[in-house]
C-alpha cells in the first residue's frame, strides 16, 4: 500500500470515527426519550414532537447549507458542529414545571443542528480520498455512524438510568477529544471547482449510466422512512409492554449495529454487480426479515430477524449515498446535504405524525406499518435499473451505428 493511500485511511478512519461520535446524540434521543417522557411528565405524542424536533434539526441544516463554502477546503462547520452537540447538558437544567417542551425543544433543536451541519462538510472530506473506491470509503464512513448510533442507543439508557443527564457528558467530551483531534490532522474537503477533473480520476459511471439523483433520493427517502419508523416505535412499544428501558436500547442498537455491519460487509460488491443492482439484492434479501420481526414481535427471535432485517435493508443506505456521489443532479454539497439530511428530515416527522396514532390504536399498529418503505422501496430501485440498463442499451446501439 502506497503512502498516499495509507494517509487517506488514516484521514478515513479519522473521519469515520468523527461520524461514530456524532450519530451517538441521535441513538441516544431514541432510547432515553422515554425516560425523558417520565421524569418531565410528557405524553408519548410530547416524546414523539421532541424527537421530531431534534431530528428536523439535524436534518434540515443539512439541506441549508450543505451547498455553502462548496470552494473552501477546511471543515469550519465540522468542528463548529462537534461542540455544539455538547448544548444537550442543559437538559439537567430545565424545571419540569414550567414549559418544559418549549425548552426541551430548544436545546434539542440546537444540539441535533450541531449533529447535522458536521455531514456535508465530512463526506466532502470523503469524497477528497480518491485513492479509496467510492462503494468502500461511503460504506465505512456511513458505517461508522450507524456503529454510533447503535453504541449510543444501548449505553446512553444504562448511564441515563444510573446518573441522569450527567451520564451525558462522556458523550459530549468525546465530540470535544474528535474536534480537537480532527483540527491536528488537518482535514481538508473536495472542492466544487476541482469535481469534474476528479470525476475524471475516478472513471465515474458514463452519463447514461449514473442515475438522476431525484431517484436516488426518493429511493433513499423509502430506506430511512422504515428505519426511523422502527427506530422510534420499537422502543416505544417495548416500553408500553412494560419492559426495562434497556431492552428497547439494545433492541433498536441491534437493529442499527447489523445495518453498519451490512454495508460496510457488501460494499465491495457494488463495483462488481453494480451499485443499484446490490440495493436490489440487500433489500429483496432483508425485506422477509423485517415482515417476520412484525409478525412475531412477542417472540424471542423476533430480535435476530430484526438484526438481519437491518444487515440487508438499512446496510442498502450507505450504498444510496455512494450511487449519489456520481447521479446526475445538483452540485456535490448539495447532493450530499440532501441524501444524507434531507431525506432525514422527511423521515423524521413520521414521530410526530404517527404519535396521534401510537395513542388512539397502540403502538403495535404503527409497528406493521414499518416495512412498507424498504417495499417501496425496492419496487423502485428495480424500475430505475431497468430503465438505466435501456439507456444503457440504447446508447451501445447508437454508438455502433455510428
Amino acid at each position: 500500500m502506497s503512502e498516499t493511500v495509507r494517509s487517506q485511511w488514516g484521514r478515513l478512519i479519522a473521519l469515520t470515527t468523527a461520524h461514530f461520535v456524532l450519530d451517538m446524540f441521535p441513538g441516544l434521543m431514541h432510547t432515553i426519550l422515554p425516560a425523558v417522557q417520565r421524569s418531565f411528565s410528557l405524553s408519548v405524542a410530547a416524546g414523539g414532537v421532541l424527537l421530531s424536533v431534534f431530528l428536523v434539526g439535524s436534518n434540515a441544516i443539512q439541506v441549508l447549507i450543505g451547498h455553502v463554502r462548496e470552494n473552501e477546503d477546511r471543515p469550519l462547520l465540522l468542528y463548529i458542529g462537534l461542540l455544539l452537540t455538547c448544548t444537550i447538558l442543559l437538559f439537567g437544567v430545565v424545571s419540569a414545571q414550567r414549559a418544559a417542551l418549549v425548552w426541551l425543544s430548544v436545546i434539542a433543536l440546537v444540539c441535533g443542528m450541531g449533529v447535522g451541519m458536521t455531514h456535508p462538510e465530512s463526506l466532502r472530506a470523503i469524497h477528497r480520498l480518491e485513492g479509496i473506491s467510492s462503494s468502500v470509503s461511503s460504506a465505512v464512513f456511513m458505517g461508522g455512524g450507524v456503529l454510533g448510533f447503535a453504541f449510543g442507543s444501548v449505553s446512553s439508557t444504562h448511564l441515563f438510568a444510573r446518573w441522569g443527564v450527567a451520564g451525558l457528558i462522556p458523550f459530549c467530551a468525546a465530540s470535544v477529544v474528535t474536534a480537537v483531534v480532527l483540527m491536528l490532522l488537518g482535514i481538508r474537503l473536495a472542492v466544487e471547482r476541482d469535481e469534474q477533473a476528479r470525476q475524471a480520476r475516478r472513471t465515474a459511471p458514463r452519463p447514461e449510466e449514473r442515475v438522476p439523483f431525484v431517484v436516488v433520493l426518493l429511493i433513499a427517502t423509502l430506506i430511512v422512512s422504515s428505519v426511523q419508523l422502527l427506530m422510534w416505535i420499537v422502543p416505544q412499544h417495548i416500553s408500553e409492554i412494560g419492559a426495562d428501558l434497556t431492552h428497547g436500547g439494545r433492541t433498536v442498537s441491534l437493529f442499527t449495529l447489523a445495518g453498519g455491519l451490512g454495508g460496510m460487509a457488501l460494499a465491495r460488491f457494488g463495483a462488481r454487480r453494480g451499485e443499484l443492482n446490490l440495493v436490489i439484492l440487500m433489500l429483496a434479501a432483508g425485506i422477509p426479515f423485517v415482515l417476520g420481526y412484525v409478525l412475531l414481535l412477542r417472540y424471542a427471535v423476533s430480535v435476530v430477524l430484526l438484526s438481519v432485517g437491518g444487515f440487508f435493508c438499512y446496510g442498502a443506505y450507505p450504498i444510496m449515498v455512494s450511487i449519489a456521489r456520481s447521479s446526475r443532479g445538483p452540485n456535490l454539497g448539495r447532493r450530499m446535504g440532501l441524501v444524507v439530511g434531507g431525506i432525514w428530515l422527511v423521515a423524521c416527522v413520521l414521530p410526530m405524525v404517527l404519535g396521534p396514532l401510537a395513542e388512539h390504536a397502540g403502538t403495535g399498529a404503527v409497528i406493521f406499518l414499518s416495512p412498507a418503505g424498504f417495499m417501496l422501496a425496492l419496487v423502485l430501485a428495480v424500475a430505475a435499473a431497468v430503465k438505466t440498463h435501456r439507456h444503457k442499451t440504447e446508447s451501445s446501439d447508437e454508438s455502433k451505428n455510428h
